[in-house]
């Protein structure tokens, strides 16, 4: 009789510790950006995100507003879109390309890959052409 209690108690105590695990990675990859401004991006069937960038970063972290997501799903299942060709395959995929096309020094950008932080939050890994390099003169 002791050792069913004892092993519940192991159990529970086992899956405490692995939820701080895991609790603690993901408030670890999203405490960058707590400081950072973000920017609204809207996308096709009025999905809305924010994106946030924190400057010198080559990463932006997406996230959804719940409403507007469920708002989004629903309107492309009636609308019967084609599926766009995923690039990383991650959650909000195309709020981030959306981000990329309307932000002015990114056009050029692409996204390397993504991971999916919680149900909310992804963050992907921008891949940006390198800035040319100053010509240097040498007058002599």
């Amino acid at each position: 009789m002791l050792r069913r209690p004892s092993s519940l108690l192991s159990i529970v105590a086992l899956s405490g510790s692995l939820a701080a695990c895991a609790s603690a990675s993901s408030i670890g990859t999203l405490s960058p950006y707590i400081a950072v401004g973000y920017t609204n991006v809207q996308t096709s069937c009025g999905g809305g995100y924010q994106v946030y960038r924190k400057p010198g970063e080559p990463k932006i972290l997406v996230r959804a507003y719940e409403v507007a997501e469920v708002r989004r799903s629903l309107c492309e299942k009636v609308r019967s879109d084609p599926p766009r060709t995923a690039t990383t395959g991650v959650r909000y995929e195309d709020a981030a390309l959306e981000y990329l096309a309307t932000t002015p020094d990114l056009k050029a950008c692409t996204l390397a890959s993504g991971t999916e932080i919680t149900r909310v939050h992804s963050e992907f890994v921008l891949t940006c052409p390198a800035a040319p390099a100053a010509a240097i003169s040498v007058k002599g």
